[in-house]
């Protein structure tokens, strides 16, 4: 069977307002399978709408299955997971604190399998968002389940992400990845294919030929390379990347939050920021809100997903990203970064030299620990 080149059909959403009400309304119309991921499931409104358009879907039939990273919702398993447990809803927890001994599904009846299985994931989370219907229609992005995703929540703070639905073929991929997280595979695979258009690292295999894809349409683009991320700490290859291309005369532009969630990542990207401005990398700050949106665009080629440019999304966590394949939903990722960047200053060596000396020792410092972050 030829490799698809594109999606049977795409739909970009550039709001979480719009990303939820549709992905309502398609759990609403499931007739079959829902199989769900995210990393975050905080209590909200919005994770109340969820929890109940998944029950409704198990009430009337719909096999509903969820896979939790713990870590990520530590609230989780009292605010919701008895709900689900009665609705019956099945639930994974794909990693839990190595403290909670409690025997969840899926783990096994000995105690010391159940603190081994936690203490080998401890360092090894889930940070998809997903959600595949029917095997039919699957829906990605950076939207966790919380209500920062809202506007008429959080109003003018609401935090700016993407997400994308798509149909088409390769969806068995979609479907053999949740299919290995959900009974605890997360190791060898030795499929004769990796998707095209989906990008995934639940096996060696994958995470290898995924993130050799990108770096190698990093390495080969001959215009531009326009990347927009929370958390920027890179793995070295992609660092020295970035700045060779932007010595060679390439377009490099970079785009990160000057908010963020994580308080500790502007001391751990800001003197990596700074190195690569030295080389040419047009680096950009985002301003009015908190920007977790991740757009990869080498080229003509764009990806959009979970995956952040840290060592988390590149060497520990389950990511998965969709190519963008329709070319009115490329020309408004490159309409949406150019006006996300001219709402953004430019970072310069001020923004540098401007910074305390102990702030900036404070930085090198917290980059030792950017292996698992």
């Amino acid at each position: 069977m030829d490799r698809p080149t594109q999606w049977d059909e795409e739909t970009l959403f550039k709001t979480g307002d719009e990303y939820f009400a549709g992905l309502l309304l398609a759990i609403a119309a499931a007739q079959h399978t829902i199989e769900f991921e995210t990393y975050i499931f905080e209590k909200g409104v919005l994770a109340d709408r969820v929890v109940k358009a998944l029950l409704a879907a198990a009430a009337r039939g719909v096999r509903v299955r969820m896979i939790i990273d713990g870590w990520g919702s530590p609230g989780f398993m009292y605010d919701y997971y008895p709900e689900f447990k009665r609705g019956g809803v099945f639930v994974r927890f794909f990693r839990v604190s190595p403290w909670i001994l409690r025997r969840l599904p899926g783990d096994p009846r000995s105690i010391w399998q159940r603190m081994f299985k936690r203490w080998r994931l401890v360092n090894r989370g889930n940070h998809r968002k997903m959600c595949l219907i029917d095997h039919d229609v699957l829906w990605v992005g950076s939207f966790n389940i919380s209500d920062v995703h809202l506007r008429e929540v959080y109003g003018e703070k609401v935090w700016k992400d993407t997400g994308v639905r798509v149909r088409g073929p390769e969806l068995r991929f979609a479907k053999r990845a949740f299919q290995r997280a959900y009974r605890g595979w997360t190791a060898l695979n030795w499929p004769a294919r990796s998707p095209r258009l989906l990008l995934l690292n639940d096996s060696f295999l994958h995470k290898r030929r995924t993130r050799l894809a990108q770096v190698q349409r990093m390495r080969h683009a001959r215009e531009r390379i326009w990347l927009a991320t929370p958390y920027f700490v890179p793995i070295g290859t992609v660092f020295r990347l970035l700045g060779r291309q932007a010595k060679r005369g390439r377009d490099v532009r970079l785009m990160v939050p000057r908010k963020n969630d994580v308080w500790f990542m502007k001391w751990m990207s800001w003197p990596l920021l700074n190195s690569l401005r030295k080389k040419g990398v047009k680096v950009y700050i985002f301003s009015p809100r908190f920007s977790h949106q991740k757009l990869f665009i080498a080229d003509d080629w764009m990806c959009v997903g979970s995956t952040n440019l840290n060592h988390r999304s590149f060497l520990h966590d389950l990511e998965m990203d969709v190519v963008i394949t329709h070319e009115e939903n490329k020309r408004l990722i490159e309409t949406s970064y150019v006006k996300d960047q001219e709402l953004s200053s430019a970072f310069d060596h001020g923004d540098w030299t401007s910074l305390p000396l102990w702030k900036r020792w404070l930085s090198s410092v917290f980059l030792l620990a950017r292996y698992w972050t």
